[in-house]
């Protein structure tokens, strides 16, 4: 990343050449416009601009079914992508406001292994500081929607910009080598700290559950801690008799469409599990039903009162301690 006035200069190394295909169009169908430099993959670089603030999304490009460690958020984003236009249609129905902050850079130039994209630094949360955290994942990229056709009969196609499909066996527009079922990642490379296992890392989705593999952020600084307890006044140490310190609240963190990202301690929640949201005045507003489990956190459906649903509200779930 350098910094070339109010811009910033982004650039991604690959491990082989960019190559542009020599075919642009699937059988029986019009030639695609490919023009963005970049043709066989999609790179996202997920950007924690503010680790110490209040969360931003936990939600990655649709289609990529990867989520992030230790209930970390992204403020930022950028897509590199060879459709640019219509990946940023699909990712704006899917994720609501949160894809206002998402960039899809449409001037992306390739030399040799390097991609290279120019973004202005206030998309990202101005020039770049130490505590950032950073996540950069590499998918393929397929040219056409498509469509599982068992997933549209039973009326739950899932949203997808535009990414290549892993399967257990190859096949021309999909990569092999993936498990069986529904749930492991379409995301083939990441950005991972030092020592690291990246096939753990994309390994630790739960097909039961349906949780999506969890990936740590890139810190040059570690990220600031979870909550901590209050030390009682006077700065005196809790004794052995003291009360423990109240447990950290369950919080909205995000509200896209009817998915609901909740911040805080997931302990002993499980999907399908029913919850409440309240509002200020400690009322029921709003019902919401867990789909996913995560560290740090979970994503959530509403069931109903999805419109008075906001950002900060506090969320309960019965026989949770409060």
């Amino acid at each position: 990343m350098l910094a070339d006035g109010d811009d910033l200069i982004l650039e991604v190394t690959l491990g082989a050449p960019i190559r542009r295909p020599e075919i642009a169009q699937r059988a029986n169908s019009t030639a695609i416009p490919l023009e963005n430099g970049i043709w066989l993959q999609n790179v996202d670089v997920y950007v924690d601009s503010d680790p110490a603030g209040p969360p931003g999304s936990g939600a990655c490009i649709p289609g990529r079914r990867v989520a992030f460690a230790g209930g970390r958020t992204w403020k930022a984003a950028v897509v590199l992508t060879p459709q640019p236009g219509p990946a940023e249609e699909i990712t704006r129905k899917a994720l609501g406001d949160a894809a206002r902050r998402v960039l899809f850079v449409r001037d992306v130039q390739s030399h040799g292994r390097t991609l290279v994209a120019r973004v202005p630094a206030v998309a990202l949360g101005g020039m770049p500081r130490p505590d950032w955290g950073w996540s950069v994942q590499i998918s393929g990229a397929s040219w056409a929607r498509s469509f599982e056709v068992l997933d549209r009969l039973r009326g739950t196609v899932e949203a997808n910009a535009f990414t290549m499909p892993v399967r257990t066996l190859p096949e021309a527009w999909a990569f092999g080598g993936g498990p069986p079922g529904n749930t492991h990642p379409r995301v083939v490379d990441v950005l991972l700290p030092p020592g690291v296992d990246q096939q753990a890392v994309l390994g630790s989705y739960d097909e039961a559950t349906g949780a999506y593999a969890r990936v740590p952020f890139v810190y040059a600084s570690p990220p600031p801690a979870g909550p901590v307890a209050i030390a009682p006044p006077g700065g005196a140490r809790a004794g052995p008799g003291a009360a423990a310190a109240a447990p950290a609240a369950l919080k909205v963190a995000d509200v896209m469409g009817d998915m609901v990202s909740i911040a805080g301690p997931s302990a002993g929640l499980k999907p399908f599990q029913m919850g409440r949201v309240l509002g200020p005045d400690g009322a029921t507003v709003a019902r919401i039903v867990v789909t996913q489990v995560l560290p740090g956190g979970l994503v959530a459906s509403a069931v109903d009162g999805r419109e008075r649903i906001e950002r900060g509200a506090t969320v309960r779930f019965d026989g949770q301690a409060h």
